[in-house]
């Protein structure tokens, strides 16, 4: 049942170097530097030359900073764009120490290359809507290990109309608004055990269509069949890398962990309730 749904939305699944991927089909997060498939080589040869040009000249094309997924992007896959984006001596906070962090030092500290997931932990359906806003200021990158309490919050901060990495803020997992719920997930995703008692019965999957113009299908999977699609869903088990753009985080009682694919349309939303004193996974969405 679900590996039909799976090839009617268009999933690719494959086994790289270990490590599951998913992904749709013809769409693609935006990168203000991608070019046509059906350009003709001259044309790609002149587009390459100017996008170099591009990176040489002082001040990079407005447009990648019009959304901060469209910067993020390319600040992750391009490393002479990153270059120009980091304030340097860079802040590293932690507690009451701060250090400075010179050029040298900041491969260190780039845990981005090669991200092929990102997250955005949310509670209000609205506030997924702060991803479009073009307003924006200020948004955090939360790089979360599961098996460590320590995070890193990367904040980036409009600076001359531009953004920049202006410092990295470490802290305890515990002490974030969302501490609660990570610990649980980061158990939720270690142990079988756990996270069968941590099911609904039954979950409910919620199937879009790509183009969002047919009505919604719906199913429910037992807890037997979930561990059939779990095999195939791309569930963060070493790092969530979230993109805090400012979302409410009031309530205790409700998580949605939506997975975005960096280069690819893949989005998946897991809805997470807590029940008393326990998280439990009431649905997911894609």
């Amino acid at each position: 049942m679900f590996f039909r749904n799976c090839m009617k939305i268009g999933f690719t699944i494959a086994f790289m170097g270990g490590c599951l991927l998913v992904s749709c089909h013809d769409k693609k997060m935006t990168n203000v530097f991608d070019v046509e498939d059906d350009a003709e080589t001259d044309t790609v040869e002149a587009f390459v030359g100017d996008t170099l040009h591009l990176f040489e000249e002082e001040n990079p094309p407005t447009a990648v900073d019009e959304l901060f997924d469209d910067f993020f992007y390319n600040f992750m896959d391009d490393a002479r764009f990153q270059g120009q984006r980091i304030v340097y001596p860079l802040p590293c906070k932690e507690d009451e120490d701060e250090e400075q962090l010179s050029r040298e030092d900041w491969p260190d500290y780039d845990h981005f290359k090669n991200q092929e997931v990102l997250a955005v932990i949310y509670e209000r359906e609205q506030d997924y809507e702060l991803a479009k806003d073009t307003s924006m200021q200020h948004v955090g990158v939360e790089w979360i290990p599961l098996k460590r309490g320590e995070v890193e919050n990367f904040h980036f901060n409009r600076v001359n109309g531009q953004w920049m990495l202006t410092d990295i803020v470490k802290r305890e997992r515990k002490s974030m608004p969302n501490g609660s719920f990570l610990d649980f997930y980061a158990q939720f995703v270690a142990d079988s055990v756990f996270q069968r008692e941590a099911l609904a019965e039954p979950v409910k999957v919620i199937l879009t269509s790509e183009d969002g113009e047919e009505e919604a299908e719906e199913e429910w999977v037992s807890k037997d069949e979930w561990f059939e699609m779990r095999e195939s869903l791309p569930l963060p088990e070493d790092v969530i890398v979230n993109v805090n753009y400012g979302q409410a985080s009031i309530s205790q009682n409700r998580k949605i962990l939506l997975l975005q694919g960096v280069s690819n349309g893949m989005q998946i939303k897991f809805k997470f309730n807590k029940i008393g004193d326990d998280w439990q996974l009431a649905e997911i969405e894609y």
